[in-house]
């Protein structure tokens, strides 16, 4: 892993130091297919346009203190978001913005309660489920909801919902590390087995918090270069670093590293 990395550095490097950033924008690898080109181009810029969220995620990261309980709550409630999406057989969109209502919400504030904390879980999923899936599964039919042997009734999931949404000032979409994770895998070419495990990775990302303090399209460049490597498909993860990389702010190398446990899992 320790050559993987370093190849990232020097390409990286040698990419900014031969090349003004226009020219980087111009010259680095573009999608052959304008549509998807504009298409990737709008969700990056989106994606900027919410540097405020990155900004909270990073304090929110800083503020969780392993021997505090927010920690401890919010793997619990990503691992049964996580299991509640595979029973149901929900869509990946809807996992991951369930995720990303969670934290974004967490970002907001400290919260003393785990029941508060524990009722967000469940409403930034059911509120996910509302804005990505089709009946049946976009409104809420669960009469009681039951985490740790605890009982959430469905009024306080809605009530919860409702809050969610106006902490988040009704503007629930923001781009996900699934929302890039197609993007990267069609620079890469992956084939079925490469982007069964960056897809693997990916979900599996969810339960560290720390992934948070970079952007969801590093996250997501950085899964597939990593499911890349481990199948040896190095010129595969090269047309990822040169798609991803357009803009000076860009910590893939140490995105990479930091995402280094998967593998190990």
């Amino acid at each position: 892993f320790s050559l993987l990395l370093a190849s990232l550095v020097a390409l990286i490097s040698v990419m900014f130091a031969t090349l003004g950033l226009d020219s980087v924008f111009l010259r680095l690898l573009r999608f052959e297919d304008e549509e998807i080109e504009e298409s990737y181009q709008r969700l990056r810029e989106r994606e900027r346009s919410h540097a405020h969220l990155r900004d909270c995620a990073k304090a929110y990261c800083s503020r969780m203190d392993h021997a505090d309980f927010i920690p401890q709550l919010r793997l619990i409630m990503v691992q049964w978001i996580v299991e509640q999406c595979s029973a149901m057989e929900l869509q990946p969109e809807t996992l991951f913005l369930g995720v990303s209502l969670l934290d974004r919400f967490l970002s907001k504030g400290t919260f003393k309660s785990e029941r508060t904390l524990v009722l967000v879980g469940i409403a930034s999923l059911t509120l996910a489920t509302r804005i990505e899936e089709n009946q049946p599964y976009n409104s809420i039919r669960r009469r009681n909801f039951y985490i740790q042997n605890l009982k959430y009734s469905r009024h306080e999931v809605v009530a919860m919902e409702w809050l969610v949404q106006e902490v988040l000032n009704f503007k629930c979409f923001s781009p996900t590390i699934f929302n890039f994770l197609w993007f990267y895998l069609k620079a890469a070419r992956a084939n079925p087995e490469v982007g069964k495990k960056a897809r693997s990775l990916a979900i599996t990302s969810l339960s560290d918090h720390t992934q948070l303090c970079f952007w969801p399209s590093t996250v997501a460049a950085g899964l597939v270069v990593l499911a890349c490597s481990e199948h040896n498909k190095i010129s595969a993860y090269q047309r990822v670093i040169k798609v991803h990389v357009r803009t000076k702010d860009n910590d893939l190398p140490e995105c990479v590293k930091s995402l280094e446990w998967l593998l190990e899992q």
